[in-house]
């Protein structure tokens, strides 16, 4: 064997690693796991016989067994130098509440803003970065709006009070609209230009590369099919980010950004359709696991983490029955008390139709329980008392109405 695959000679329990953990590609992660393969040491096992008994038990051609085990070798060694380079600076990590506050820079921007006034101001600023935030509610209140807004706002100049960033969207139910993100970037520079034009002529100019295309050009889509390639898109993420933090560096013409935000739309879904004979106990670590991925990204990059989730029945005990509403159960969101606990600030969103909704804020460390609303326009996602104006042609047609009623 060359030289490069000793590492995973000599076999040690940390090296017992779930498949769902490695960067693999999502056709590499699913013909092992239909076979029943689900760590490194089980496929390491089952290649002691021999690569031909392997390829049988996979039902694929020798040579394909073997470029599929080496690509888990090759991220094993990756994974493998990543933890050296992490445990080495474990030790450094370590601060305290004083420097932590001395390093905080009031000035900085910590949040990207949704242009709803009130929700921000609820907020502190907006939806914060270096956290994870989870959006939920029953369908229709307008999670996948406040996704595909917040992926627009994303790309804000730092001028203009934005992060000046790229996203990243993992489409789950196959819900994200690109025309729908082209009506709200093109309104979001609609908005600014307008802003521009009523102050003064040496106010600051848009850059010229802040477009709608170019506001699309920056959200990265992942479309994922079932819970194995959703996990593997997930554990993907730091090559991708990293990339693109390089390519950023280099360009100058500010086209390209870093990786400011990550949607997940939404992290239920999958993992709600599993099949009845689904290990739960697995499942939910496995979820755990992800979060906690998400996290670390979100701290190492200064990026902000929206996961949007669904919302289930919970039947309540008899104690917890109120006496005044006699409901034996209630809506709450999906995915467990392992995941209320991991996730950083949970937002409730209720109501729907044109009317006013509502955003409440249900957890936070941060944050006071507070609640704003919001609507859902043409122009995306707005403050309550927000009036679209029509265009110059229905304006017309208004005025012209009004003639001939007075005639």
């Amino acid at each position: 064997m060359s030289e490069p695959m000793q590492p995973t000679q000599n076999m040690s329990a940390s090296d017992d690693i779930p498949l769902a953990h490695l960067p693999l590609r999502p056709s590499t992660l699913q013909t092992f796991e239909k076979r029943g393969f689900v760590s490194w040491r089980e496929v390491h096992d089952a290649k002691q016989g021999g690569m031909p008994s392997l390829a049988e038990e996979l039902q694929v051609s020798v040579s394909d067994a073997a470029s599929l085990v080496r690509e888990i070798q090759n991220c094993l060694e990756t994974d493998s130098k990543d933890r050296v380079t992490d445990e080495s600076s474990a030790i450094r990590i370590g601060v305290s509440a004083a420097e932590l506050l001395q390093g905080f820079d009031k000035n900085s921007v910590s949040s990207i803003i949704t242009f709803c006034r009130a929700v921000d101001q609820m907020l502190g600023g907006g939806i914060g970065l270096g956290e994870m935030t989870e959006v939920s509610g029953l369908p229709g209140t307008g999670k996948t709006q406040w996704g595909m807004q917040l992926a627009v706002d994303a790309r804000l100049p730092v001028d203009f009070g934005g992060v000046q960033g790229e996203t990243i969207y993992i489409d789950a139910e196959g819900s994200f609209a690109p025309e729908r993100c082209l009506m709200m970037a093109s309104s979001l520079v609609k908005h600014l230009s307008s802003g521009l034009r009523k102050r003064n002529r040496h106010a600051t100019n848009l850059p010229h590369w802040f477009t709608s295309d170019e506001i699309l050009g920056g959200i990265h889509v992942f479309r994922v099919h079932d819970e194995a390639t959703q996990t593997a898109v997930i554990y993907s993420l730091p090559h991708f980010i990293q990339k693109q933090l390089e390519e950023s560096t280099k360009d100058n013409t500010h086209k390209r950004a870093p990786i400011k935000l990550i949607v997940i739309d939404s992290m239920a879904f999958h993992h709600r359709a599993s099949g009845p004979a689904t290990d739960y106990i697995q499942r939910t670590q496995s979820l755990m696991r992800q979060v906690s991925l998400l996290a670390s990204l979100a701290f190492q990059h200064n990026l902000a983490v929206l996961v949007i989730n669904q919302m289930t029945t919970k039947v309540l005990s008899n104690n917890a029955i109120s006496a005044s509403t006699d409901e034996s159960s209630r809506s709450v969101p999906a995915l467990g008390e392992s995941w209320a606990h991991a996730v950083s600030t949970r937002l409730l969103l209720q109501g729907n139709g044109s009317g006013p909704r509502t955003c409440r804020i249900l957890k936070s460390p941060r944050l006071p329980n507070a609640s704003a609303e919001y609507r859902v326009v043409d122009a995306g996602v707005r403050a309550a008392d927000y009036v679209e104006k029509q265009p110059q042609q229905q304006r017309d047609k208004g005025v012209q109405s009004k003639r001939a009623k007075v005639t």
